[in-house]
């Protein structure tokens, strides 16, 4: 959240109706009614880590896109507490640019500095005076790669009823995880330049 409104015009900010939609762990955010009136009044859902790419946050935000709102994800579904980890992004990311009606453009963007900000150990409390770099990435447009996916889904050959379901929910896969790539391959082109760049302004 304060990520997104210091990036943000607060006339974007205070407009519910065009501020971002945003998934979070329902076991850290949605544990008592209070919480979950709070992230709520946020524009937030609960998502179930482990539960997969069809659970009903994820059918949720696929609503939510179908209707042309705006969804902020930060695909690899945890806080990277290492920094250096790698964390392979979450396939329910592909699940959603895959079955939306109207492609989605999806814009990529790294940030550095929001733990110094409000650190991840307790006291959980903010601090203030602290450098925050963000680098926003160039727009991806699915569009050619969904047509390519769904023409070679056409052309496959034809096979048997059982065989047939199991070739169904394969191409599934196939499409959720080379679309998931492309946006990790973009995201993490991100890293070393947005590094770069925190460094040079934090001397």
């Amino acid at each position: 959240f304060f990520l997104i409104i210091g990036i943000l015009d607060w006339r974007h900010v205070l407009n519910s109706r065009i501020m971002r939609w945003t998934a979070a762990a329902h076991d850290i955010c949605f544990t008592n009614d209070w919480h979950a009136q709070f992230f709520a009044l946020g524009k937030t859902f609960p998502v179930v880590r482990g539960a997969g790419v069809y659970q009903k946050g994820m059918d949720f935000c696929l609503e939510r896109l179908n209707a042309g709102a705006w969804v902020h994800f930060f695909p690899e579904g945890k806080v990277n507490m290492a920094k250096n980890e790698f964390i392979r992004l979450k396939w329910g990311i592909g699940r959603l640019i895959a079955e939306c009606k109207i492609c989605p453009i999806v814009i990529p963007f790294w940030h550095l500095g929001m733990d110094s900000v409000l650190p991840n150990v307790e006291p959980y409390r903010p601090k203030i005076g602290q450098k925050v770099t963000i680098l926003i990435g160039n727009p991806i447009d699915f569009t050619a790669l969904r047509e390519r996916l769904a023409s070679e889904y056409k052309s496959a050959p034809a096979v048997g009823f059982g065989d047939g379901i199991i070739l169904k929910e394969y191409f599934k896969m196939e499409k959720r995880k080379i679309i998931t790539d492309k946006i990790q391959e973009n995201l993490f082109q991100l890293k070393p330049r947005t590094e770069r760049l925190h460094l040079e302004r934090s001397q």
